[in-house]
């Protein structure tokens, strides 16, 4: 019997969410009522109460259900050893990162999107920051040139890192997350700049 009752919440819970999305995707977050997704889920107002408190309680709920997906695949520590890359295991990495967007694209594609939530990209972008800040720590990593502080570093990573997966998804996954582990790992080891064949001076050596 309880079997059945869960089974009953998380087909309640998948209506709520699915409607919640096209919503936010029609209207943007802050027109929508609840009255909107009961009638969008086909349910009663008091049905969505008993799962969630409000649409904001709804938004963070399946916000943090995401990114905590997507945080814990992100382990710089799998792939980096006595400071050296195991490029096998970065852009085994990678490709699960892009596996996991890919599984939860309508999410994503909802709050990137033209009616999306403005603050998930903050919000993404801060706790991608934090992961890499608590992993550079945990490994000891230093950074070579003292001018190029690690707060510099950090926020250039999660700015790309967003930014891409943005564009990706903008451009209806065009690539695999397999060829976008491998474009990525190349990009990221050579930097921009020579992955496009631009040689770069060693001035600063």
């Amino acid at each position: 019997m309880a079997k059945k009752t869960d089974l009953r919440v998380l087909r309640t819970r998948k209506l709520i969410n699915e409607a919640f999305l096209k919503l936010i995707e029609e209207k943007g977050f802050d027109a929508i009522t609840i009255q909107d997704i009961a009638n969008e889920a086909l349910i009663n107002r008091a049905t969505f109460y008993l799962h969630y408190e409000d649409k904001y309680a709804l938004l963070e709920t399946m916000s943090d259900t995401v990114v905590e997906e997507l945080m814990a695949l992100i382990n710089p520590a799998y792939h980096v050893e006595n400071q050296e890359v195991n490029l096998e295991k970065f852009q085994e990495t990678i490709q699960n990162v892009y596996e996991n967007v890919q599984k939860n694209s309508d999410f994503y594609r909802v709050m990137f999107g033209e009616n999306g939530v403005y603050d998930f990209r903050n919000s993404l972008e801060e706790v991608i920051r934090r992961k890499f800040n608590q992993n550079i720590e945990i490994l000891g990593i230093q950074t070579i040139e003292d001018q190029i502080p690690k707060e510099l570093i950090t926020h250039f990573i999660s700015a790309a890192f967003v930014g891409v997966i943005q564009w990706w998804l903008k451009e209806d996954m065009n690539f695999s997350p397999q060829e976008m582990a491998i474009k990525l790992s190349k990009v990221i080891t050579k930097g921009p700049l020579k992955a496009i064949g631009v040689k770069v001076e060693n001035v600063n050596d």
